[in-house]
């Protein structure tokens, strides 16, 4: 039959706490330790990450500001473009009808010039053809006193008071 002894059981409870406290300081403590270290460097782990990903969102939204100014600066840039085209063609534009309105007076001018000379020297013809008819007319009465009184005469028919 089973018999308990009371040293038996005496001996066997302080094997157990012997082992424990070993085991505990042996054994549980290190991987306690090392569960622990792990847990702590998760944590930073975890830390470090929500950092960055808060910087990564900081940067984006600088990013996003950035071209944000970078479109309107473009918009700005291309409406100050079309800005000065468009003083640059309204420039060119008077020029061109400033230098098409000289050229128009500059024509105008010339053909008074050639208009004038043109009637003078057809007066000057019709005058020759005159004295040439009067001199035929006349025959030999006519002299350089008598051309001299017809063409005044012409001239003085025709409006001018040129000798």
């Amino acid at each position: 039959m089973l018999k308990i002894d009371f040293w038996n059981i005496a001996f066997t409870i302080i094997n157990i706490l012997v082992l424990y406290f070993f085991m505990k300081h042996f054994l549980i403590g290190p991987v306690k330790k090392i569960l622990d270290d792990r847990k702590n460097m998760i944590e930073h782990d975890l830390d470090a990450a929500s950092a960055a990903k808060e910087e990564a969102n900081q940067l984006k939204e600088t990013y996003a500001a950035s071209i944000g100014a970078a479109g309107e600066e473009a918009s700005r840039i291309v409406e100050d473009a079309r800005t000065k085209a468009r003083a640059e063609y309204d420039r060119i534009l008077s020029q061109a009808n400033a230098d098409a309105a000289k050229k128009l007076e500059h024509a105008d001018q010339t053909i008074s010039l050639e208009k004038e000379k043109a009637l003078h020297d057809l007066k000057a013809s019709v005058a020759e053809l005159a004295m040439a008819a009067a001199e035929k007319v006349l025959g030999e009465q006519s002299g350089p006193d008598r051309d001299r009184q017809l063409y005044q005469s012409f001239l003085a028919e025709s409006g001018d008071s040129h000798e």
